[in-house]
């Protein structure tokens, strides 16, 4: 058996045997086995056969070297920013908090509100209903806070169980923060071309009274 085939067989049987040597040690084996294996007659003259091995050795030598560094290499941990490493997926930042609650604002409504986002990038729902059984749906849109701190949270009626409301009209919510927190309404059609910030409008009478104090809680974003 030649050197080289010698050589091929040991580092075989160390991968499929999964024996988990250090690297010194695979090395420190293949030198041993040069050293220990007999050598065929050469039919060179004797110079030439010397230089042969010599050769022979440096090559195997270097061919035991470049599988210990591959070997290793595949079991060096992932180096962060590195192109062999798996890639940092950034998690998506959370909406923030506008408005939600449970409550009721007295001799009105029962309220459902869920609002996430600010200006006109809110998302979330709100449902009002009466002691009768009537309620409207409303996908909400859009949100504005007046120079006063009233928050206004506007959107789109999209279900309705009474004609007072129609699908597609506009509805919102004025709320006071405070102790107890005050509520009021504001609704109307939507005009053509007339975006959700435009139906709050920034004209809202922060004297005429419209929050009542609501009964329930409401938890606000920062």
């Amino acid at each position: 058996m030649s050197q080289e085939r010698d050589v091929t067989r040991l580092f075989r049987s160390w991968i499929r045997e999964d024996q988990h040597e250090s690297a010194d040690q695979l090395l420190g084996s293949v030198l041993d086995r040069l050293d220990t294996t007999p050598q065929l007659r050469s039919r060179w003259p004797a110079r030439r056969s010397n230089s042969m091995n010599t050769y022979a050795k440096l090559i195997a030598v270097a061919a035991a070297v470049l599988v210990v560094a591959v070997v290793g290499y595949r079991f060096l941990p992932a180096q962060p920013g590195g192109s062999g490493g798996q890639p940092t997926i950034e998690p998506s930042p959370s909406p923030t908090l506008l408005a939600r609650g449970t409550f009721r604002v007295p001799d009105d409504n029962n309220t459902e509100l869920d609002a996430t986002g600010d200006g006109a990038n809110v998302t979330g729902t709100m449902t009002v209903s009466d002691d009768t059984g009537a309620s409207i749906a409303v996908d909400l849109e859009c949100t504005r806070t007046t120079e006063g701190g009233l928050i206004v949270i506007a959107g789109t009626v999209s279900d309705s169980t009474t004609d007072g409301f129609a699908e597609g009209s506009r509805f919102g919510i004025i709320l006071e923060r405070g102790s107890p927190v005050k509520a009021g309404f504001l609704f109307g059609e939507a005009l053509p071309g007339e975006t959700c910030l435009d139906f709050i409008g920034d004209d809202i009478d922060e004297d005429a009274g419209l929050g009542r104090p609501i009964e329930g809680t409401i938890e606000f974003g920062p």
